[in-house]
């Protein structure tokens, strides 16, 4: 063993599940986690495309206004979006599309690292939604209450991912339960089993 360090303990269930936060067994208490996390991938895809599509369309009417001479200035959505702005949401917009698809995929194919990458971008994208409606809003009762909502479904969707990628890491049941086939599950299990040697090997 090197001198001041300790090879790793292996994995085992009871301590891979020592977390303090409850993992959520099923999606809406009725579907897999698998299927509903798969669906939340595919409505955010389906949302980005839109918005990419929106947003793209807009730039390119405010072009051809500009170079026809109809106007001087890309018209705003009510003042209330510059060019930057819009290039800022684009590129948020992009990203989520690209993080659901590679979610999707890693799903698809039994893999946590793209499950991970989701979650852990989701909850980027909400405290920046949160810091920008502290700089923005009114803090009207129905500005408030669009929060509270907005807030508990996103909430609700990123404990979602992230249980399905906590079920995929502990393996065994707890990911048949979420949904995984029995290959996806050992095939999982050999990977972690092969990275948990590969340290204790390092330490020898």
């Amino acid at each position: 063993i090197e001198m001041g360090g300790e090879a790793p303990l292996p994995r085992t269930s009871s301590t891979a599940d020592d977390n303090p936060l409850p993992r959520l067994d099923a999606c809406c208490g009725c579907f897999q986690l698998k299927i509903g996390v798969q669906v939340l991938c595919v409505f955010q895809m389906i949302a980005s495309a839109f918005m990419m599509l929106i947003i793209g369309a807009y730039v390119l009417y405010g072009s051809v206004q500009v170079g026809t001479g109809a106007g001087e200035h890309l018209p705003m959505l009510g003042g209330a979006f510059t060019l930057f702005s819009l290039l800022v949401v684009l590129l948020l917009t992009c990203a989520e599309f690209g993080f659901a698809l590679y979610a999707f995929s890693d799903i698809s194919k039994g893999e946590p690292q793209g499950i991970r990458y989701y979650y852990m971008f989701k909850l980027l994208s909400l405290a920046l939604s949160l810091l920008v409606f502290m700089l923005t809003s009114d803090w009207t009762s129905y500005e408030i209450l669009n929060l509270f909502v907005s807030l508990t479904v996103s909430l609700y969707c990123i404990w979602c991912i992230w249980s399905l990628h906590e079920a995929l890491m502990l393996g065994g049941d707890a990911a048949a339960k979420a949904g995984f086939t029995t290959e996806e599950i050992d095939r999982q299990k050999n990977l972690l089993d092969k990275k948990d040697d590969e340290k204790n090997s390092s330490y020898v």
